[in-house]
């Protein structure tokens, strides 16, 4: 585990990182639950449902400086994608349909049309079935490739990582002393045992 925390206290942008006990990932898996029950919008962190199951969880504490994701982190969807849907999100063998999605640096140019939300989100209208098929806003489990490049000397498999919610967020800054300060972000990272 000290080789794993080594690894991601080099990564440029991460200013701590350290494991969770088994206590802490199940309370913040229990966060995540009640944050997305009692959410005016319906939202499901996937990526938390994941972590729940794997063997060992790490938190980090990043600053603005650590590497933008490469793909969106929050999605607008709705469940149980058609077979002939296009625009298809698939995570541990669900298929949900696009309609909406983070809008990452740099990008924002789309050929079909959009409804902004902010900068930061739009929704594609023309992908909707229809006003009567419920949407949820979904965090899908992100890969990590820092990990994921060193997982057979490591020992790991199965990484993902994701971003918790606020509840969850504040878990970890009072559990490890991490600052409550805006310009740095938690994330959760967890992975089994074993190589592949």
């Amino acid at each position: 585990m000290q080789r794993i925390l080594e690894v991601l206290e080099s990564i440029p942008g991460v200013r701590r990182a350290v494991q969770l006990s088994d206590e802490q990932r199940r309370r913040a898996v229990e966060l995540e639950a009640r944050h997305e029950q009692g959410s005016a919008i319906p939202v499901r962190n996937l990526g938390v449902r994941l972590l729940a199951d794997r063997h060992a969880c790490f938190a980090v504490l990043k600053d603005a400086t650590f590497r933008p994701p490469r793909i969106p982190t929050v999605y607008l969807v709705e469940e149980d994608a058609p077979e002939d849907c296009a625009n298809v999100l698939t995570v541990d063998g669900r298929r949900y349909a696009v309609v909406g999605e983070e809008v990452l640096n740099g990008s924002g140019q789309y050929s079909e049309t959009t409804i902004p939300l902010e900068r930061s989100f739009v929704i594609f209208p023309e992908r909707r079935r229809g006003a009567d098929v419920p949407c949820v806003f979904l965090l899908p489990p992100i890969a990590f490739p820092e990990l994921e490049k060193q997982a057979a000397l490591l020992g790991i498999r199965d990484i993902v990582s994701i971003s918790p919610s606020l509840a969850t967020d504040e878990l970890l800054r009072d559990s490890f002393g991490f600052p409550s300060t805006n310009d740095l972000a938690t994330l959760l990272i967890g992975c089994n045992l074993g190589r592949v």
